[in-house]
C-alpha cells in the first residue's frame, strides 16, 4: 500500500472535520453518549458528507480554484462556511426540531434518559424530592437551576427551596433561599409540578 502523503491526509482531515464541528457542538447542546473515537471519526465522515451536500453550491463554488484568484474573500468566505459556520449551525437547528412539538410526536428523541429528556427543555417546575431519610424537600426548577446531564445524571442544584405544608403542598419560599445541592444518592423520587401562571420566573412569589 502506497504511504499517505500530505495532500491526501490533508483531504482526508478536510472531510472528517466539518462532522466533528458538528458532534462536538451538538454535544455541546444536547446530552449525548460518550463516543469512542473510531466511531467519532466515522460519524464525523457520515455528518460532513451531509454537510457537504445541504452547502453544495458552496462546495461547487470551492471546486473552482480559478474562483481562488478572481474573488479571494468569496471564496475563504465560503470555505469557512462550509468548515464551520454551517457545522456549528446545523445542531443548532436539530436542536430546534426536537422541540418541535409534531416532531416529537412522531420520531423517538435521542435523548439518552428520561431526566435529560425533561431537564434539557428548561421548563420551570417545582419539585418535591423524597429523601432517603424519610423527609421531603420542595424546590423550584428555574433558569438558574442546573441538572447533570448523562453519565452524570442525578444531581441537580435547585435555585430557590419552598416551605412545605403539613398536606404536602408548597408554601412560600424560604427567606433567603440560595437554593438546594442534592446529590444522585441522596434521594429516592422527584415528584414535578407545574408552575401557576401567577408566580414569577424567578421561582418567588
Amino acid at each position: 500500500m502506497d504511504k499517505l502523503t500530505l495532500p491526501s491526509i490533508g483531504l482526508i482531515v478536510l472531510a472528517v472535520f466539518p462532522g466533528l464541528v458538528s458532534l462536538q457542538m451538538y454535544r455541546l447542546l444536547m446530552p449525548a453518549r460518550p463516543l469512542e473515537w473510531k466511531d467519532a471519526l466515522l460519524q464525523g465522515l457520515f455528518y460532513s458528507i451531509i454537510n457537504f451536500v445541504l452547502l453544495a453550491p458552496l462546495v461547487v463554488f470551492l471546486g473552482d480554484l480559478s474562483h481562488l484568484d478572481r474573488h479571494p474573500l468569496t471564496y475563504w468566505s465560503a470555505l469557512g462556511g462550509v468548515l464551520l459556520v454551517g457545522p456549528i449551525l446545523w445542531p443548532f437547528l436539530l436542536r430546534l426540531l426536537f422541540r418541535w412539538k409534531w416532531l416529537q410526536s412522531r420520531i423517538h428523541l435521542p435523548y439518552p434518559t428520561a431526566w435529560d429528556y425533561f431537564f434539557e427543555s428548561r421548563d420551570p417546575a417545582f419539585l418535591l424530592i423524597r429523601l432517603k431519610d424519610g423527609k421531603s424537600l420542595g424546590g423550584y426548577w428555574g433558569p438558574g437551576s442546573f441538572a447533570g446531564s448523562f453519565p452524570n445524571d442525578g444531581d441537580i442544584y435547585l435555585e430557590a427551596v419552598y416551605s412545605l405544608k403539613e398536606d404536602g403542598t408548597f408554601g412560600a419560599p424560604i427567606d433567603g433561599t440560595r437554593g438546594a445541592l442534592i446529590r444522585k444518592d441522596q434521594y429516592t423520587c422527584i415528584e414535578l409540578f407545574g408552575v401557576p401562571i401567577s408566580e414569577d420566573t424567578d421561582g418567588k412569589k
